[in-house]
């Protein structure tokens, strides 16, 4: 089989939890702020969120690791829909792994400002697929 053959299916589901997981574990032990609005676009400046957050997010949204860079290759994946996850076989719906990635890093960072507010996990909202 040829690898154009190939697609990667994801569950999306479970991949915003686990965006929105390393988001809240990232900040989990930063001083947290009175502020309802705490800003982290400092932190998007960093090696870190360029070097660790950004390819693992790439990498779960589905992402191709073939080109420069990690994960940087936008492909087609097969998303398996909402309440699906776990039935064989999965209605999957064609997307741009940058539509999920878009996703995930929204997931990524409501979890760390729930973190930074001191919320609990999953006090709010997280973005749906």
């Amino acid at each position: 089989m040829s690898d154009d053959t190939q697609i990667t299916v994801v569950k999306p589901y479970y991949q915003i939890e686990e965006a929105y997981t390393n988001g809240y574990e990232r900040f989990e032990d930063a001083e947290t702020v009175d502020d309802d609005d705490p800003q982290i676009q400092h932190f998007y400046d960093t090696a870190a969120h360029a070097n660790h957050v950004l390819p693992r997010l790439r990498s779960m949204a589905g992402f191709d690791d073939t080109g420069p860079g990690t994960f940087t290759v936008e492909r087609q994946i097969a998303a398996i829909e909402p309440g699906c996850e776990e039935d064989e076989p999965a209605p999957a719906e064609l997307v741009s792994s940058r539509i999920l990635f878009d996703t995930l890093f929204n997931a990524w960072e409501r979890g760390a400002l729930d973190a930074l507010k001191g919320n609990d996990r999953y006090e709010t909202e997280l973005p749906q697929w």
